[in-house]
Parts: C-alpha cells; sequence; structure tokens
C-alpha cells in the first residue's frame, strides 16, 4: 500500500459526498477499506504501513480520517494491533484530505445558483455532477439565456444574435448543458422535440435555411431554379411558387439533388426532423405534398412528425413495392431507432404495416441512396406526375 493508494480509495468516494452535500444528506461517518497485508509478509511490511496509515489519520494531520484497530494474531509475528477500517468523521476531514475544498465550493455554489432560477433542481443537479463541475459564469450565462427563452420563446434569431450578455460562441460550447437544462427545467422553451437544439428552441441555425429546387425548367415565376431560404421566407414569397402543383420533400441531399425532372413540381430538401419547419409555409396546404424517406423507422418518424405538421402529406417509396423491389439492399441499421405510439398515430394503414415489418426484421432499413435511379423515375412519374409519361411517349413518336 502506498500514499496514493489511500488518496484514490477516498477520491473514489468523492462523487458520493458531493451528492449528499447537494440534497442534505449525510453520507457521514464515511468508511474507507483497507487489505491486511498477507500473514507470510515481513514484519517490515506490517509495520511500514502501520506508519503509513498512522500518517495520514486525523490524529497526525489534524483532519482526514480516523483509524479503528484491531488485535491480529500471526503465527509468525505474534499478536499486534493493526488498521483494520478507516472513517472520515465529517466532510470538512474528507474534503481537506483531498484537497477538495474549493471544488466542492464551487460545485454547492452552482447548484444554489440553480436552485435560485428553479428551486427543484437539487436531485437533478445531484445526478449530473460532471455539468455542476463547469465554471460558475457557465453557470450564470446558461441561466441568462434559458430566462430570456422562457420570456421570448421561438424568437426566430440565431443564437449569437440574442440580445443576452454571454460569449458569442457559448450556445455552441455550451450545447450538451443548455440541451439537459432544457429538457429538465424549461420544456415550455422549446417549440418542438426533434431536431438540432436550435430548431427545438426556435433558433436560426446553418439547418433552418431550406434549399429547394425546381423539377420544371418551364416554370419562369421563380428567378432561380435552385436556391435556399428559410421557412419565413418561403411563406411570404408564396407567389414564387405559384405555378407548382406539386412537392416533393426529400430527406436525404443525393436523392434531393439527382431527382428527374417532373412537370409543376418542386423539391425541397427535408433535412431529417427539421420538415417540422415547413408547417409554417402556409401555401404548402394548397399544394400536393409527397415525401420520401429512407425506409426504416427514423424514416417513418419523420413522416409522422411532417404529417402532423401538414396533415395531407403523402409518402412515395416507402412502401412494401420499393421495399421488396429492393430487397438486395436491405441492410441492418445498428442505430437504436424507436417509433412512438404518439407518432404512429400519424400513419396510414399501409405505413403502419411497414413499420411492422420493419420491426419484425430487427431493424433492416433501406436507404434511399441504395435506391436503383431508374426505379425511382419510374414510381416518381408515375405517381407524381403521369403526364410527364404522355410527354414522354408522345416525344418519342
Amino acid at each position: 500500500m502506498t500514499l496514493d493508494d489511500l488518496r484514490n480509495k477516498a477520491a473514489r468516494k468523492l462523487n458520493e459526498v458531493l451528492r449528499g452535500l447537494i440534497v442534505g444528506d449525510s453520507v457521514f461517518p464515511l468508511p474507507i477499506r483497507i487489505a491486511k497485508p498477507k500473514t507470510t509478509a515481513p514484519l517490515s511490511e506490517w509495520r511500514a504501513i502501520d506508519s503509513l496509515i498512522r500518517s495520514q489519520s486525523r490524529e497526525s494531520l489534524g483532519f482526514g480520517y480516523t483509524i479503528e484497530w484491531a488485535t491480529v494474531n500471526s503465527k509468525r509475528h505474534g499478536k499486534n494491533e493493526f488498521p483494520v477500517r478507516l472513517s472520515f468523521a465529517s466532510a470538512d476531514d474528507f474534503l481537506k484530505y483531498l484537497g477538495a475544498e474549493h471544488e466542492a465550493q464551487a460545485v454547492l455554489a452552482n447548484v444554489t445558483r440553480l436552485c435560485e432560477w428553479t428551486p427543484s433542481a437539487r436531485p437533478w443537479c445531484a445526478e449530473h455532477l460532471p455539468l455542476m463541475r463547469k465554471p460558475a459564469e457557465t453557470i450564470q450565462h446558461v441561466i441568462k439565456l434559458l430566462t430570456y427563452l422562457q420570456a421570448n420563446p421561438a424568437p426566430g434569431l440565431y443564437p449569437r444574435q440574442l440580445p443576452v450578455a454571454v460569449p458569442t460562441k457559448f450556445f455552441e460550447q455550451e450545447r450538451p448543458l443548455l440541451s439537459a437544462l432544457v429538457q429538465a427545467f424549461a420544456p415550455e422553451c422549446r417549440v418542438q422535440t426533434e431536431g438540432t437544439l436550435e430548431e427545438q428552441l426556435g433558433l436560426m441555425s446553418k439547418e433552418s435555411l431550406i434549399e429547394f429546387r425546381s423539377l420544371d425548367p418551364t416554370i419562369k415565376l421563380l428567378p432561380f431554379g435552385h436556391a435556399m431560404a428559410t421557412a419565413r421566407e418561403l411563406a411570404e414569397k408564396a407567389h414564387y411558387f405559384e405555378a407548382f402543383e406539386r412537392v416533393i420533400v426529400v430527406e436525404n441531399h443525393v436523392p434531393f439533388l439527382t431527382l428527374p425532372q417532373l412537370p409543376k413540381t418542386i423539391a425541397i430538401m427535408g433535412h431529417g426532423f427539421a420538415v417540422s419547419r415547413l408547417g409554417r409555409v402556409g401555401w404548402l396546404a394548397a399544394k400536393h405534398v409527397y415525401y420520401w424517406g429512407d425506409i426504416d423507422l427514423s424514416g417513418f418518424g419523420i413522416l409522422a412528425q411532417f404529417r402532423a405538421a401538414l396533415p395531407t402529406v403523402e409518402s412515395i417509396l416507402m412502401d412494401v413495392e420499393t421495399f421488396e423491389r429492393c430487397r438486395a439492399y436491405q441492410q441492418p441499421h445498428s442505430a437504436e431507432q424507436q417509433l412512438s405510439e404518439a407518432q404512429q398515430i400519424y400513419l396510414t394503414a399501409a405505413e403502419s404495416a411497414m413499420v411492422s415489418q420493419l420491426q419484425a426484421l430487427s431493424g433492416i432499413r433501406i436507404e434511399q441512396e441504395q435506391i436503383d435511379y431508374t426505379m425511382v423515375q419510374e414510381i416518381l412519374r408515375r405517381r407524381i406526375a403521369p403526364e410527364a409519361l404522355t410527354l414522354n411517349q408522345d416525344a418519342m413518336r
């Protein structure tokens, strides 16, 4: 046994002590187990360990552990008094021994700050010690941010635009802390439960820009065939999209970029769970809207979220026909996927049957990119724009 061994045994109890101090549950006297030397060990080893333990005791240092002694009977060395149990009587003795007084004070000060903001925070703080070890100014900044968002939900600003005196990169750097506190104590700040933290809080981000492209080069109302805009800008510029009758929203970028030309159709990049922001684009309700995502539980979860925002949306290339025709491209999905009952109420009977099949296959999926491009063209033109087939046939004649 060495001095480091003794300190490490005590250090392993630090989190337990801090949790007790946070919630007001005393863990003292706090025992520290020690092992006796082997009975065959030389007497010098016994004496060295005895001396080491005495040197770190409260009796020697004025703080630290107290020692419980017992008579140890050894055939080789006879009867000797030896420490059999160490215990810290108080938090002061324990923290001084580890040199952790300042750490404990900082943690408790952070807990106090959070409890001033939300009085029920103590149990949560005790279970999230890594976050409570953040610098004091970090906790102060996060409280400022969340207080502002509670008073001004979904402000529609970029994080760096918020009128709160915090460092410019604070939101990006402290995303896990912000997310944890929002979930635990400020759910009213969220406008949705999926997507990035910015999207959940109604803030702008790079992902807030919606990418779209015309699939009909004959429509000249749009001054640009491929562009990006916010949901608010799209909603305000409805007149640019009057000539489009159909919209196809696509989950992933490569399939979005490679969609075939389709008459009177515009494509929108869905960006996964970010599709819910399209619910703020009012003119979509007057269009025939389709959604194409991966054939997996996440894909159907995104579809359900989109349909909650826009009830008339139809799924495409996510059915049993596509799944069976692309059987060669089916692959296991390692990421954990779930689809809640609340989400499933937004699915049609056919979509729910597809979900049941995926669940029975334990995570098998088909990614959009795996579907043969010729098949994509065929089904999109047959389902979305059958007149495109007629035009192509007439052109061939």
